[in-house]
């Protein structure tokens, strides 16, 4: 009886430490059509940018869902934060642009790149590795989470992302289907 109780006292001290299982959340895959559609504008965004000036835009990143254009990363001038929305808006084919460029002093525009290790950490806090359904990109601590999906699952990404280890903030961009 001694030994059941213990045992009984252990399996219920087990459970109490235990992390409760996470929420799936879904995000809406592209079809294939779409995503390269996606990368072509993507490229053709980019180019015309650094075209303009690459100086000026050597921070900015650019990133495409559905034809909903992403700017992010930073410049020096505001003007130049409007002239990169301008020539994103001339591309035929962009629906739409969500323009998260901001201003920074000139030496560190070096801070506003891509940080792929904190990108594969939010993926893996995410349950997004090997998975298409949504765009990660962390830039100087902020990670813009770009997809298809619901308000809800967007509010629930947000809050599992900014859970990793050195994000600031989370900017998400989830286009419903």
């Amino acid at each position: 009886m001694r030994r059941l109780a213990l045992l009984l006292a252990l399996l219920v001290a087990a459970c109490q430490g235990a992390e409760p299982a996470k929420p799936v959340v879904t995000t809406q895959d592209r079809p294939r059509a779409v995503a390269n559609r996606d990368d072509v504008l993507k490229n053709v965004v980019a180019r015309k940018i650094t075209d303009a000036d690459r100086a000026a835009f050597r921070a900015v990143t650019v990133e495409v869902w559905g034809g909903h254009v992403v700017l992010m990363g930073a410049v020096v001038k505001p003007e130049q934060r409007r002239r990169a929305e301008q020539a994103a808006r001339a591309v035929e084919g962009v629906g739409s642009i969500a323009n998260e460029l901001v201003l920074a002093e000139l030496p560190a525009l070096e801070f506003f790149r891509p940080d792929f290790a904190r990108e594969d950490a939010v993926r893996r806090q995410l349950g997004l590795e090997g998975k298409a359904g949504l765009i990660v990109r962390v830039i100087n601590g902020v990670a813009f989470l770009i997809g298809g999906g619901t308000p809800e699952a967007a509010a629930q990404l947000k809050a599992d992302a900014g859970e990793v280890e050195g994000i600031k903030w989370v900017v998400t961009h989830i286009v419903q289907p």
